[in-house]
């Protein structure tokens, strides 16, 4: 097998590795093969337990430790355990050796067990959530006005799980160290940010309104109190092309000290009904350990590293970049990403920090030494590499890619061009690239997967089909089954919707329940029951003596995933599905106080909300691929299409605000205030409307979701809309377009028809 060989910027990376260096890594440029490689090369010098390689996934952790073990001297065993992770599972690991009194730090009299769980369930927590905030609202009548403004008492999990990921903490009366002033926001940097969107735009020679005055036009539709300034004060009356410029203080200036006490209260009594329900989410878990980083200097000496190397940095968030710095010994810091493919903000990630990476490594490392030094090195020397040749696409791909960074989100956006390091294609290959429209966009499609199966030699397995969200992918295989083309959909699966989940979750009712007719419903009808004989059992309440035996044998069953095991069973499951089924209950109820009803509840909830969870399982190899674009980041195949670039779908619209929010520089802000003048009402907040019309970015990650896709693709590339229904993501590409009338192939159908129960 041929030898691979480091191109120079490649090597340059690989054998530099004293100091501080930002590695800018496009789509495609062999990024992962440069960084295994720079690890082998520290190898030379220094033992496995020095270097802390920081992995966005723990696939890629293991992809690249099994990468390092194939070519280094070390043994796979011990590569095996070596510090390569994620930031979750590292931060989990520090607190199992050190964190019993971490939560004391923080003036929390609860302690740290070796088995706390890390729940990843988002409806587990939300269920433990909704425990907690019910018997919150009665401890605390002073903070009604604030939960009377709030529609989905869930907002305010993810505000708290937001603010922890920045390192915001409470502590006793206070706020950990001077997190407080993230809260109330920066005052000087969102002035600069209010006038250049308040700058009239130049054009032909002449100006027209701001970007803020135009904003703000949405400001007469809201639902504002009595005393709130009217559009005409703020925006100016007819030919004004600015917003009066002393709203920018009027706006930022707001007493919020009711809002922090009631955010602080929340915040703490939440972590401390975490912990005594032995349990943290992501969020919570760094920030402790962030707290016991920063507060203990011996915990720290011990748990730092001689070399710190951190993959995909634009997906970090800002506690990631701050416990970097503390496990960091010397100044052996290596980040390597992409801002163009930072697609995870929902999960807390923030682009600025490889964006702004020289400025918030001065600002963080500051900030870290306010009260006594604790990163020992100094910042201000940064090299910067940039890796161009990309060994994926055809350069016409890359190019297309790069403009589609700049794509308007609607007729009224008009977004800056961003400075870009432009990709280099090495491959030497010509491909086809096309946006086609049509009446029926998944027929359309389909015909296109048969055109490129049966004209251009490419397998099934070859072609990918890429979309915003789920459904269009889950609507397409069930249609290209229609027409025998063999398509599955990956990236996570409905598990609770899977017959073993059904029948399990009917056995749990009757556990519950022995005359629940939902329960006995399903069981009858698998038992191979006539709907008939079964509506008339349920009437009769006359069960099969069998059935009353086995749920007898369920009552005695100790666990939830005995439970499960003996159902499965019974009914001849065994297979990936069955395997998660039990994997997932027994996480995510273990060491808790749980009862019937809660776990029923959390199946019920997981097959109305389709949360989806990876199964392993082996599926027709030769099929295409349908995902959505997060699922396909990192992957890559001959040709690609990205569908449903719709209105509303891609770029996504959500128009959903949560009442209180978090957002730099603002800081922490109510979108609606509960006000009790002459009558008690909930009005929108004025100040915070002009607040976040300042703010920029508001489709910049749609623009890089698109990118993202659009970089999986290694010759084909098309993107595909609905003729009536078609976004500006689709109609601004620069791209040829082609109409499709044509239908696929068409297969006779089997209609069978079958009485079921609903479930």
């Amino acid at each position: 097998m041929t030898e691979f060989s480091p191109n120079k910027q490649q090597k340059e990376l690989i054998e530099n590795t004293e100091g501080i260096y930002l590695v800018d890594a496009g789509a495609g440029t062999g990024k992962t093969f440069a960084i295994t490689r720079r690890y082998i090369n520290i190898l030379e010098d220094q033992e496995p337990e020095d270097i802390f390689l920081a992995t966005f996934t723990r696939n890629a952790a293991d992809e690249m430790k099994e990468r390092i073990s194939q070519k280094s001297g070390y043994r796979a065993s011990e590569i095996f355990d070596a510090p390569i992770s994620t930031f979750h599972a590292h931060c989990q690991k520090i607190l199992e050796r050190n964190g019993h009194e971490a939560p004391q730090i923080l003036g929390i009299d609860e302690y740290l067990t070796e088995d706390v769980r890390v729940l990843e369930s988002q409806i587990r927590e939300r269920q433990e959530f909704e425990d907690f905030i019910s018997n919150f609202k009665q401890r605390h009548e002073e903070h009604q006005d604030f939960f009377r403004i709030v529609r989905d008492d869930s907002n305010l999990l993810s505000l708290l799980k937001s603010i922890a990921a920045k390192g915001i903490m409470p502590e006793n009366n206070s706020w950990f160290g001077d997190t407080e002033k993230y809260l109330d926001g920066d005052f000087d940097e969102f002035k600069q940010l209010f006038e250049e969107k308040n700058k009239p735009i130049k054009e032909n020679g002449g100006s027209k309104q701001s970007e803020l005055r135009r904003r703000l036009y949405s400001y007469k539709w809201k639902n504002f109190d009595p005393d709130a300034p009217s559009i005409d004060d703020i925006r100016g009356g007819y030919g004004t092309k600015q917003v009066r410029k002393d709203f920018c203080e009027k706006a930022f200036q707001e007493d919020r000290e009711e809002l922090k006490q009631f955010v602080h209260d929340l915040y703490t009594e939440y972590l401390e009904y975490c912990l005594s329900r032995n349990y943290l989410n992501f969020s919570f878990l760094m920030a402790l350990t962030y707290a016991l980083l920063h507060k203990k200097p011996q915990i720290r000496e011990e748990e730092s590293f001689e070399y710190i190397m951190i993959d995909e940095f634009q997906d970090t968030n800002e506690i990631q970049f701050k416990l970097a710095l503390l496990l960091a010994d010397k100044p052996n810091f290596c980040v390597v990403g992409d801002w163009k493919q930072s697609i995870y903000s929902f999960q807390y990630a923030a682009v600025e920090n490889i964006l702004e990476f020289e400025d918030r490594l001065e600002k963080y490392s500051g900030e870290l030494n306010g009260s006594q030094e604790r990163v020992n090195f100094s910042t201000e020397e940064v090299e910067k590499i940039e890796l161009k040749k990309n060994y994926r696409s055809t350069q016409e791909i890359l190019d297309i890619s790069e403009k589609s960074l700049s794509l308007p989100a609607n007729s009224n956006e008009n977004p800056e061009t961003p400075e870009i390091t432009s990709l280099e294609s090495e491959t030497g290959e010509d491909g086809e690239v096309l946006r086609i429209e049509a009446e029926d966009e998944i027929e359309a499609v389909l015909t296109k997967i048969q055109e490129l199966k049966q004209e251009e030699s490419f397998d099934y397995s070859d072609i990918a089909v890429l979309a915003r969200t789920r459904s269009f992918g889950l609507d397409l295989q069930q249609k290209a089954r229609n027409y025998n083309i063999s398509a599955a959909y990956e990236g996570g699966v409905e598990l609770f919707t899977t017959n073993p989940a059904i029948v399990l979750l009917a056995w749990l009712r009757i556990l519950q329940d022995r005359h629940s007719r939902r329960g006995w419903a399903v069981v009858l009808e698998e038992a191979g029951y006539k709907l008939e004989e079964a509506e008339k059992i349920l009437e009769e309440g006359d069960y099969p003596i069998n059935m009353l035996k086995f749920e007898l044998e369920l009552q005695k069953t100790d666990s939830v995933e005995a439970v499960a095991e003996k159902v499965f069973e019974r009914y001849g499951y065994r297979n990936g599905f069955t395997e998660k089924i039990i994997e997932v209950l027994g996480d995510t109820f273990s060491s808790t106080y749980m009862n019937l009803g809660q776990l029923i509840n959390f199946i019920e909830e997981n097959i109305e909300e389709g949360e989806i969870y990876e199964v392993d399982s082996t599926g027709n190899e030769n099929a295409v691929t349908i995902q959505t674009i997060h699922a396909a980041k990192g992957l890559e195949y001959p040709a690609v299409f990205i569908s449903d670039v719709n209105r509303s779908k891609f770029p996504s619209t959500n128009g959903f605000s949560p009442c209180i929010i978090y957002k730099d520089p603002i800081g922490l802000r109510q979108c609606k205030k509960f006000l009790r003048n002459d009558y008690a009402y909930s009005f929108d907040n004025w100040r915070t409307e002009i607040l976040e019309k300042c703010l920029s970015g508001e489709y910049d990650e749609e623009r890089r979701l698109m990118y993202v896709a659009m970089t999986r693709a290694e010759k084909n590339l098309y993107i595909t809309a609905d003729e009536e229904k078609a976004s500006t993501f689709f109609t601004e590409l620069d791209i040829e377009k082609v109409e499709s009338r044509d239908a696929p192939e068409k297969v006779e159908e089997e209609n069978g028809e079958r009485k079921v129960f609903q479930v």
